[in-house]
């Protein structure tokens, strides 16, 4: 009875805290897969297990694709063929997932604050690059945001708190009309969506203030007591994540708890 009310609790918990994201697979070529994924629309949750995974009395962030390129629309997806293979073969065989920390992405919650106000941020122009589209009062909010603040690290979490309290999590939010750049659109009109609206939001407020960011998606694994989890549709998660010398990418989380 108590397993019982712990899967159903962790499904609970899941389906408030992530939406599943809408991704359409494009196969390129056969050992080269890339996705798109798109800022207007969302697909209810399923109680499907994709996969099974070991427990940790810590939350994960499984990551299974990273976006660099932004279109103006949508986010170009690069897979990450490792963890794909892995997680195919895990669901084929059910045999449980044991991600290794070349998997998961770390949080900045894991270093001290004082430590992170001393990185600098990777010199990567292609995680600075925005469409031609994204608008002026998109980029005047960024420097309103981070105006200020004395290191890459304050700027990024100045951005990321106030996603969080300034918008609002709704699954059944209106998609922007026909022709009108997403982020503005969520930013001034609407200001409520899902995980991959408010942390492409971050990713282009950063970039405009020139924080090297970029898209990732993947999975959101609950915190456990060491038993295996099942992990399901409703765990699907976009995050952000910033590059720093000598730390790499960690996770900046725009989303509202």
């Amino acid at each position: 009875m108590k397993k019982e009310i712990r899967v159903l609790l962790i499904a609970l918990m899941a389906f408030m805290l992530m939406a599943t994201i809408l991704i359409r697979f494009i196969d390129y070529t056969a050992g080269n897969r890339v996705s798109t994924l798109s800022l207007q629309e969302v697909e209810p949750p399923s109680g499907e297990v994709l996969f099974m995974v070991d427990g940790s009395p810590y939350a994960r962030y499984l990551r299974t694709a990273v976006g660099i390129e932004y279109n103006g629309s949508t986010w170009e997806l690069q897979k990450i063929s490792e963890v794909q293979k892995y997680l195919d073969e895990s669901s084929d065989d059910g045999k449980k997932l044991s991600p290794n920390s070349a998997y998961l992405s770390r949080q900045y919650g894991d270093f001290s604050r004082d430590g992170l106000n001393e990185l600098s941020v990777l010199e990567l122009p292609e995680y600075l690059e925005l469409p031609d589209n994204i608008s002026s009062r998109v980029k005047d909010l960024s420097i309103r945001i981070t105006d200020g603040m004395p290191t890459p690290f304050e700027k990024a979490h100045a951005i990321e708190e106030f996603l969080q309290v300034k918008y609002e999590y709704v699954m059944s939010y209106p998609p922007p009309p026909a022709g009108w750049e997403p982020n503005d659109w969520f930013l001034f009109e609407s200001k409520e969506g899902v995980c991959s609206n408010f942390n492409s939001a971050f990713v282009v407020l950063a970039r405009a203030s020139g924080i090297p960011a970029r898209l990732a998606t993947g999975y959101y694994l609950l915190p456990g007591n060491g038993e295996e989890q099942p992990v399901y549709p409703s765990q699907s998660h976009a995050w952000a994540e910033v590059g720093f010398e000598d730390m790499g990418w960690l996770v900046f989380e725009a989303t509202p708890s």
